[in-house]
């Protein structure tokens, strides 16, 4: 059983054995105003040939792709001493992409 989580507390217990990496999603176009207007998503069978996302009332099945190179990964922070600037992290570098492309679901 899976359940979801915000974030993870400070006494957790984690095991040395798993393995973390990190996959970008590729939503190909979409409408603009999708992402921003969408607060929850549904990401099923992620370690699935063919995972799926749901954003708001638009459904997308996706594929794994293997890049060529490497892409890093970094978040977004303000910058404390400077006003008008935002600060870059580096948080990984990933070699996984999920392309999506959007589809219509149909009952059986």
């Amino acid at each position: 059983g899976y359940r979801q989580v915000e974030s993870f507390g400070p006494n957790e217990e984690y095991s040395s054995d798993d393995e973390e990496f990190y996959v970008t999603l590729d939503l190909g176009t979409v409408e603009p105003t999708l992402l921003p207007s969408s607060s929850t998503y549904r990401l099923v069978g992620l370690d699935t040939p063919t995972p799926f996302l749901q954003l708001s009332g638009s459904f997308f099945r996706g594929r794994h792709d293997t890049l060529l190179g490497s892409e890093l990964l970094f978040t977004e922070g303000k910058n404390d001493s400077e006003r008008h600037t935002r600060a870059l992290t580096h948080v990984g570098v990933t070699e996984r992409r999920i392309r999506f492309k959007e589809v219509q679901l149909r009952p059986k």
